[in-house]
């Protein structure tokens, strides 16, 4: 079988549930395993189940789990016979767990023998939990691109398998439908680039360009799994309320309630590794939204994805753009400034009073981030709870839609500023400036940390930059927000600062807002000064770029942390006397003798300046 319809196969084992369609052919027992079967082809079932046994046994190889994928092959082909065993009413979790139990070698070698004595529910959690514990290594071995051509060339479906064994491994909690995804696109870089004049050139270019998009979609599925883990889901609710009533500003309150109700549940599902139950979750959901004639009346994004294949349109609706929003929609929601009976309907219904005024905000300012508006409900909720106390309650919170433009107002210069910044510094450039940030305000961090955030932050600005003011607050702060979680759960902020482990410890939508007003650490104690820590030596002069920036970053960041008060106008002077210093003596004859002399004289002027 073709890999390309193989893998579409398997992103239908994603989706497809065929109960009903296998009821009718055969009025028989429950028979899970054999639906699956039939619905995407016995191909299509062991691809899927190679994702599962990857995820799961670690320290099996792509040729190790071969037999293992034949034999549920044949178990699962067997509930499909007449007189099917009663063993095949169980679901397909069972049926997975049980081959690898069967093996005593693969037990082993895997250290899965606690779990396989277990049974039922027990033995459910108890792999779960061991697939949580896997080590994570995302080491990336480069294959040259005429490698990659002729595995491909000569077996499409082993070197897909090999893919799509490989990627597992190394994201045993990411989504099954999101590893076949990328898959899909892999092969069609190797169906692109296979035939071009400049194989290598080909795979750099466009192997970069879907880098950045799986790793930005893996980011957004770790955050709000993240999000889900430290706030819960009445935060999960409010994100996505927003999300959708800026998706969907014709649907109903109503409507959009019940979708993110809906997500909030399969978000619980998916964040807790139940990969079955979150594919067959987010395929009712999806056939939930796309039942609704009613709301795809007025909708067009949302009626133009459900008219796609069941393999496409979940993908379809979480990318789709806003609809336009409805003709007599006003430019403010009035009735939650000028009503006289906020107050009443404020303490009658609480959430869903919050609720609907997001609903409402979020349908006319598709612009704004989710995190702007979740601050923009906070602070209405503020307004609110201070303004009902008073004698007159409609005259304290009639100008809160100005206070609410200002905040906006704010924001969006703070990134209109980043992006000019960006602009002039060029990518690297703004790199190390954010390096310089960082570092000021946590010196107690580590370089290789600082470097990770500085880089994320970097690649943000120099992707959003140029969109359009529409999309500009929505690419910066969503993007933003991801690093923003992802840094505050790998490190535990206590262990570096009692400013970072505030912010981390801020509801959700104010943390990069508090980040921003934290000043550079003064309580900070800085290493005795050493000249071995500016290594300055004529290897510089023969380094390549990416060596370079690395050893350039570093010298930064150790020279911040001698004194994190240092202006910028200091920084910006020891920085061109190190550059003034590097172009010299790469040119000099005796390049040892000057960057040992000269190297000694700016080390000295340096410390001068910092008084250190």
């Amino acid at each position: 079988m073709k890999c390309a319809a193989l893998i579409a196969l398997v992103i239908l084992a994603s989706f497809a549930d065929c109960r009903d369609v296998w009821r009718q052919k055969r009025d028989e027992v429950h028979n899970p395993i054999c639906d699956h079967v039939t619905a995407v082809t016995p191909e299509g079932f062991k691809a899927m189940v190679l994702v599962g046994f990857s995820q799961n046994l670690h320290h099996s190889t792509y040729e190790e789990l071969v037999p293992l994928i034949r034999q549920i092959e044949t178990a699962a082909s067997a509930c499909c016979d007449e007189g099917a065993s009663a063993d095949c009413s169980k679901e397909e979790l069972d049926l997975f767990q049980s081959a690898i139990c069967a093996s005593e070698e693969v037990t082993q070698k895997n250290h899965l023998e606690d779990c396989c004595a277990k049974t039922g529910a027990d033995r459910h959690h108890c792999f779960l939990e061991h697939k949580k514990r896997i080590p994570r290594d995302s080491t990336i071995h480069n294959v040259p691109g005429k490698e990659k051509c002729e595995a491909y060339e000569k077996d499409r479906v082993t070197a897909m398998g090999q893919f799509i064994y490989q990627f597992s491994k190394t994201h045993v909690l990411l989504q099954p439908q999101v590893i076949l995804g990328i898959a899909k696109g892999f092969e069609g870089i190797l169906q692109s680039c296979c035939h071009d004049d400049n194989v290598d050139k080909c795979f750099l270019e466009k192997g970069t360009a879907m880098k950045h998009t799986a790793e930005n979609r893996i980011s957004q599925l770790k955050s709000i799994c993240l999000v889900h883990k430290k706030y819960g889901l009445r935060v999960i609710k409010a994100i996505k309320l927003v999300q959708y009533s800026q998706k969907l500003p014709q649907a109903t309150f109503e409507e959009v309630a019940k979708i993110t109700d809906q997500i909030a549940h399969m978000v619980s599902t998916c964040c807790k590794g139940e990969m079955i139950n979150c594919m067959k979750e987010r395929k009712q959901l999806v056939d939930d939204v796309c039942s609704k004639d009613e709301t795809l009346s007025r909708t067009k994004h949302l009626a133009e994805c459900c008219k796609l294949s069941i393999i496409e349109r979940g993908g379809c609706i979480e990318k789709m753009e806003a609809d336009d929003k409805p003709q007599d929609l006003s430019e403010k929601a009035d009735s939650f400034i000028k009503d006289k009976d906020i107050c009443e309907r404020y303490a009658q219904h609480g959430d869903q009073f919050l609720g609907s005024f997001l609903y409402e905000y979020s349908r006319r300012h598709p612009e704004l981030s989710i995190q702007v508006i979740l601050r923009i409900g906070k602070g209405y909720e503020a307004i609110l709870d201070k303004c009902c106390k008073t004698d007159n309650p409609a005259e304290c919170y009639g100008g809160a839609e100005e206070q609410l433009a200002l905040a906006i107002k704010e924001h969006l210069a703070h990134v209109q500023q980043m992006c000019a910044v960006e602009k002039k510094l060029g990518k690297e450039g703004f790199e190390k400036f954010m390096l310089i940030q960082y570092t000021k305000i946590m010196p107690q961090a580590p370089y290789d940390g600082l470097m990770r955030v500085a880089h994320k932050i970097a690649s943000v600005f120099d992707s959003c930059c140029s969109k359009d003011e529409s999309h500009l607050m929505t690419c910066t702060e969503e993007r933003l927000t991801n690093t923003i979680d992802e840094t505050c759960s790998e490190t535990d902020p206590a262990t570096i600062n009692e400013h970072i482990d505030h912010c981390c410890k801020e509801s959700y939508s104010e943390r990069r807002t508090c980040i921003l007003k934290i000043q550079p650490d003064t309580t900070f104690v800085p290493q005795p000064f050493s000249p071995d820590v500016f290594h300055l030596d004529p290897d510089m002069c023969d380094m390549e770029p990416k060596e370079l920036f690395a050893t350039t970053t570093k010298l930064l960041y150790d020279l911040v942390k001698l004194k994190t008060t240092m202006t910028n106008e200091q920084l910006m002077t020891i920085s061109a006397g190190f550059h003034l210093l590097k172009t010299n003596c790469c040119a000099d004859a005796a390049k040892e003798l000057c960057f040992k002399t000269q190297g000694a004289k700016l080390i000295e002027t340096s410390k001068g300046m910092l008084g250190i």
